[in-house]
């Protein structure tokens, strides 16, 4: 059986850490391929619609594992209807990744942004000039938080420059908390479950 994991870009890094560990734990018969659409389609949500459905009618597998959160576009349930998907329970890329409270069990602060380190390695393609996303634009978009939490789970390396970049460009204070991919990684699992109509 082949299962596609179609989806924001932003997944990439740790959806590919989570499928080798499938192969290498010997989880699924099965065979995994990804499709990736780049993060700045998220400020056109036409342009999105668009990427979607087109990756979706362009897509070869038998199921289609719809990696996006429940919020990202307003009319997912509209135009998504027709489609055999399996769709991820969380509003937004960081519920996925990491659910609704923080690694500590703590409730989220709504004035506070939470990222991991794809988000600090990817956010260039978000903020993308030639997409109307300007600095300006990214200072007034970060406007509301009095701070950013970045989750490291241990994905991939970043250095200090990284995040001092990301500070000059939001002018957001940035803190640093230990997480891990056990909640995405499990959510992973259920989702290839449900596509594998594997039932506990």
């Amino acid at each position: 059986m082949k299962i596609c994991f179609l989806g924001c870009g932003i997944f990439q890094l740790e959806l590919e850490k989570v499928i080798a560990e499938f192969k290498q734990e010997k989880l699924f018969d099965c065979e995994f391929s990804t499709v990736y659409l780049p993060l700045r389609v998220h400020v056109d949500l036409k342009k999105l619609q668009e990427k979607v459905v087109q990756a979706l009618d362009e897509v070869q597998a038998d199921k289609v594992i719809l990696m996006f959160g429940e919020k990202c576009h307003p009319l997912f349930d509209e135009f998504l209807r027709g489609y055999d998907l399996i769709r991820l329970r969380g509003s937004s890329c960081w519920e996925v990744f990491l659910g609704e409270l923080l690694p500590d069990g703590k409730a989220r602060d709504p004035k506070t942004f939470y990222m991991t380190p794809s988000w600090l390695v990817k956010w260039r393609e978000f903020f993308d000039p030639g997409w109307g996303v300007d600095e300006v634009g990214m200072r007034q978009a970060f406007a509301f938080y009095d701070n950013i939490v970045l989750v490291d789970t241990g994905i991939c390396e970043f250095t200090d420059e990284d995040i001092l970049e990301f500070f000059e460009h939001t002018q957001v204070p940035i803190e640093i908390e230990t997480g891990d991919l056990t909640l995405f990684k499990n959510s992973m699992i259920e989702a290839v479950q449900e596509a594998l109509c594997i039932v506990k």
